[in-house]
């Protein structure tokens, strides 16, 4: 239902907005303004974007789960998604996201919600509680040409199963 509620008040948000800005500056003063916000956002995000992969490829060679940097990417893509839509609504929701300290909250906002929902964030970087149904073993090749002969004619009058080299 929120869904839905947002599918139909963000265009028209934005067919708002286009009318009343148009009315003041101009029509292609509006189209203009429009593709500037998406070239500048695009500018802004692609160094955003860098910064935060080259932070991710630093958690990755310190042997850590870079899911920060994940998160931090993931709200740079829907900023990026929400820069190239056309409208002033959507540009002003990208540009905020590009701000750090607001990605930062809203990242913190999604991963709680996350975790009240969902319970906890294994898979995601956690570490698996150690339970007693571990079997720890240690195994040995050996090599079947030699030990399966062997085997034959060590066992040719029992009753065993005898298991050969195919049936492994």
């Amino acid at each position: 239902m929120v869904f839905l509620l947002l599918l139909l008040a963000i265009p028209a948000a934005e067919i708002f907005l286009f009318i009343e800005v148009g009315g003041h500056i101009g029509a292609w003063s509006t189209v203009g303004l429009i593709f500037a916000t998406a070239i500048v956002g695009g500018m802004i995000l692609r160094f955003q974007g860098l910064k935060t992969l080259a932070s991710a490829r630093r958690e990755i060679e310190a042997q850590r789960v870079p899911v920060k940097e994940l998160a931090h990417g993931a709200a740079l893509a829907l900023s990026a998604m929400l820069l190239l839509t056309p409208g002033f609504a959507t540009d002003a929701l990208g540009v905020v996201l590009l701000f750090p300290p607001v990605r930062h909250a809203v990242v913190a906002f999604v991963i709680v919600r996350f975790m009240a929902r969902h319970g906890s964030m294994s898979g995601f970087g956690a570490r698996a509680k150690n339970t007693d149904n571990t079997i720890d073993g240690e195994f040995e090749v050996i090599d079947d040409s030699t030990d399966a002969d062997k085997q034959t004619s060590d066992d040719a009058g029992s009753d065993k199963p005898q298991i050969g080299p195919d049936e492994r």
